[in-house]
């Protein structure tokens, strides 16, 4: 009888597996049709706490900057190169960036004008015949 202990063991868990199929079988095509419902919300779950994981460390490496704090070990370099990441990301750059193409652009207005623009944009564009009555 030594044997006999594991054996009912062994029947119980296949019952119990094949009865876990049984449902996830039985289960499967209404989660597969809710899934499309669901992963909308998800991904904008997913979404909003990266941003918010992000912002709080921007925060956070800047209240330290603010009171001076630095170094920190590893974390702390970690937590400042992310803070970066996002500070390089964000609305600052992208001013930078549009005024240097702004400025960029009005060199190229400039330049074309000096050099008779006028002329050359007369060419490719004639102006309309006049209308004969």
């Amino acid at each position: 009888m030594v044997g006999g202990g594991s054996a009912g063991r062994r029947r119980a868990s296949s019952w119990r597996a094949l009865a876990a199929a049984a449902l996830a079988l039985w289960l499967a095509p209404a989660a597969l049709a809710l899934a499309p419902l669901w992963l909308p919300p998800l991904c904008c779950a997913v979404a909003a706490v990266r941003f918010r994981r992000a912002r709080s460390q921007l925060l956070l490496a800047a209240a330290r900057r603010s009171r001076g704090i630095t170094g920190g070990g590893e974390r702390g370099r970690q937590e400042e190169e992310a803070a970066a990441e996002v500070e390089v990301e964000g609305a600052g750059h992208r001013a930078r960036l549009l005024h240097r193409y702004l400025h960029d652009q009005m060199e190229l207005v400039l330049v074309g004008r000096a050099s008779g623009g006028r002329a050359a944009a007369e060419e490719d564009h004639p102006p309309p015949a006049p209308a004969d009555p």
